[in-house]
Order: structure tokens, then C-alpha cells, then sequence
């Protein structure tokens, strides 16, 4: 008795300890969760990538294709930051106020000229005075919030590319561990435990790869589309409005249509309709159609099917409640209800929930009849039969 009391304290004690050195270790961490989540969504992403330059490379260690990994994803977005970067101060040289009043003051005169017909000319010059002086602050604010932007990147440069290196290493640490992690894990599990466990994670694999590697997939071609049909326009700044047009394809409720529906506009404004009209249906059909009807759907097709209003939820409405990390934690987190719910009803990993049969009916479990059973015969009717067999 004494001796049970005692495994009993000490297991609370224990109990108490690693909860406690839990909340610590989570509170000293808890400045770089932003950090933490983002260096696993890059390992998970980058892991095919890795994959395949094992097999192309046939290089068996993994410290070298991790890096080598690392290094191409690297090269590509430093080249599109500083091209972005040349682009925008170049520009942003060739800004003055006096240049931008000019301008917007000739695009009120052409809108108002537009209306001459239908405003007398007295409504006309008061709108236009109006209009000139609020264009004039606007672009006051505009420059001034222009600049408290760039000082405070400058100001924050240190602290993002402490956090940069840190992203840097434990992706790299990621992909070379990541799967004997996740084999620690299910080893630790109950033995009673692991194939349910196992079955979980393959739901979870499925899902994250249709919620993330796919639909990051989607953009990126999408941007890569954008891209070259500009080019081919003659957009100018082809490979920067690319870029900018992949990320606007990561949110649903925007969309490229942010990018093309606008740049369609001013093109009207510039009279230059027929280059108007041909970036509306260009984006129309190769930015949204076809990635999101055609693309998307067949991807999706080969790994775990989600239903369109989930994707939408987990990529927005998290965006309202944690701000621009709720772009991942969003689709995490209802990725992982998902995967839990699959799991309880039996889903196999990698197919969608089976509700019906081929003609959209439900399936009903049918009930199996009982055996026959055998009744036995009354002991009269026995003696009769042996009797008569008897006499034969």
C-alpha cells in the first residue's frame, strides 16, 4: 500500500515538472511561433523538392540535398526581391509630387470631360477643384506613409534577418529529421495505437498536400502564366507583376482579378482599348479559369479531394482572427480536424468520405438474415420414425 502511494506522488510530481518545464519552454518560444510555423510549412513544402533532387542528383546524403534545396529556393526569390527592388526605386525616382499632380489633374479633366453634356460648367470647375485638392493630399499621405515604411524596414532589418537564418536552419534541420521524427512519434505510441495513428497521418499527409504543396503549386504556375502572357502583351515589368500575381492567387476572395481587372482599366484610360480588352479575357481565362477549373481540380484529384467551402474557410477566415499567418495556421488547423474526422469514419487515406454509390444513393448496411435454425423434433414423433424404420 505504501509503496503504490508513493508511485502515485511521484508520478504527479513528475506530472507537474514536465507541464511546467511545457509552459516555459513554450513561453521563452513563444516571440518565434511565427518563426516555428513558417519553418515547418517550408520543410513540408520543400520536401518533394528535396525528393526529387535525390533522384535526379542520386546523391544519398541527405545534409547535401537539403542544402542544395535551400540554395535553389533561395536563388530564386533573391532574384525576384531584387528585381522587384530595382523596379520599384526606379520608379520611385522618377516620382515627384508636381509630376503626380499633373498627371492625376489631366485624368480629372478627362473624366469630367466625359460629362461635360450632362454638369453645367459651374458644377464642373468646383468638382475639378475638389478633386485636384484631394488627389493633392492624397498623394502627400501617400509619400509620407511611403517613407515611414521603408524606415521602418530599415529600422527591423536586423531583427528579420535574425529571423530569416533561424527559418534558414531548422528547415534544413527539417528536412534532414523530419521523417525520423515523425518515426520517434508513432513509436512512442501505445502498440494498440499505432495503426490508427499511422492511418491519421496519412489523412493529414493527403490533406496538407492538397491544402498547401498543390494550391502553392497553382499560384506559383499561375504567376508563371501571368508572367509570359504579359511579356507576349506587352506589359511592362513582365516577371515583377508575375510575382505579384502569384501572391494575389494565395488569397481566394481576391484573386488575380485584383491585378488584371485594374491594369484593364488603365489601359482604357490611356486609350489603348484593344491592349484593354485583350489583358480582361487574357485574365479571365488563363489566371482564373483555367488554374482554378482545370488545374486545381486535377491535382487535387490525385491525393486527398477537399471540398471547395473548406478551402475557402481555412484561407480566410483565419486571415480576420491572426492576421497574415492565419494564411497557415488557417489551413493547419482545419486540415487537422479534417484529417481527425477521416480517421473516426474510416476514410481510406488519400480518397474522400464514400456517402453514396455510383448513382448518388445512399448505402444502407444491409442486415444479414439468421442462419436457419434447426427445430428439433418432439420425442413422440422420433419414437414413431425409429419404430416404423424398424418394422421395414
Amino acid at each position: 500500500m505504501t509503496g503504490h502511494l508513493e508511485r502515485k506522488h511521484f508520478t504527479i510530481i513528475v506530472g507537474i515538472i514536465v507541464v511546467s518545464a511545457a509552459l516555459l519552454v513554450t513561453y521563452l518560444s513563444w516571440v518565434f511561433v511565427n518563426v516555428i510555423i513558417l519553418s515547418m510549412l517550408g520543410a513540408y513544402v520543400l520536401r518533394p523538392l528535396d525528393l526529387k533532387l535525390r533522384q535526379v542528383t542520386k546523391i544519398k546524403n541527405r545534409r547535401i540535398t537539403a542544402i542544395l534545396t535551400i540554395v535553389v529556393v533561395a536563388l530564386v526569390f533573391s532574384a525576384l526581391f531584387v528585381n522587384i527592388i530595382f523596379i520599384l526605386g526606379s520608379e520611385l525616382a522618377k516620382v515627384q509630387p508636381s509630376v503626380l499632380e499633373t498627371d492625376v489633374n489631366s485624368l480629372i479633366d478627362y473624366g469630367i470631360g466625359l460629362m461635360g453634356d450632362y454638369i453645367p460648367q459651374s458644377v464642373q470647375q468646383n468638382m475639378k477643384e475638389n478633386l485636384a485638392g484631394s488627389a493633392s493630399s492624397a498623394i502627400l499621405s501617400a509619400i509620407s506613409l511611403l517613407q515611414r515604411v521603408v524606415l521602418g524596414f530599415i529600422s527591423n532589418i536586423a531583427l528579420f534577418a535574425m529571423e530569416l537564418a533561424v527559418v534558414i536552419f531548422m528547415v534544413y534541420y527539417l528536412l534532414i529529421d523530419g521523417e525520423n521524427i515523425v518515426q520517434t512519434f508513432i513509436d512512442v505510441m501505445p502498440s494498440n495505437r499505432v495503426e490508427i495513428v499511422k492511418e491519421f497521418l496519412c489523412h493529414l499527409d493527403s490533406i496538407y498536400n492538397s491544402l498547401f504543396n498543390v494550391y502553392l503549386l497553382v499560384c506559383v504556375l499561375t504567376g508563371i502564366i501571368g508572367g509570359i502572357g504579359l511579356m507576349l502583351i506587352g506589359v511592362p515589368y513582365p516577371v515583377m507583376w508575375g510575382a505579384i500575381i502569384a501572391v494575389l492567387a494565395l488569397l481566394p476572395i481576391v484573386g488575380p482579378g485584383a491585378f488584371y481587372v485594374p491594369a484593364s482599366i488603365y489601359y482604357f484610360i490611356v486609350d489603348e482599348p484593344i491592349r484593354g480588352v485583350i489583358l480582361l479575357i487574357f485574365g479571365w481565362l488563363f489566371l482564373e479559369t483555367i488554374p482554378g477549373n482545370i488545374i486545381r481540380p486535377r491535382l487535387m484529384m490525385q491525393r486527398g479531394q477537399i471540398h471547395p467551402i473548406i478551402t475557402l474557410l481555412s484561407f480566410t477566415a483565419p486571415l480576420f482572427v491572426v492576421g497574415a499567418m492565419g494564411i497557415i495556421v488557417g489551413p493547419a488547423a482545419f486540415g487537422f480536424m479534417l484529417a481527425l474526422y477521416r480517421t473516426y469514419i474510416g476514410t481510406e487515406p488519400g480518397k474522400p468520405p464514400d456517402t453514396g454509390n455510383e448513382d448518388g444513393e445512399v448505402k444502407l448496411v444491409e442486415q444479414e438474415e439468421p442462419a436457419d435454425v434447426i427445430e428439433e423434433e418432439p420425442d413422440n414423433v422420433s419414437i414413431e420414425k425409429s419404430a416404423k424404420q424398424s418394422v421395414e
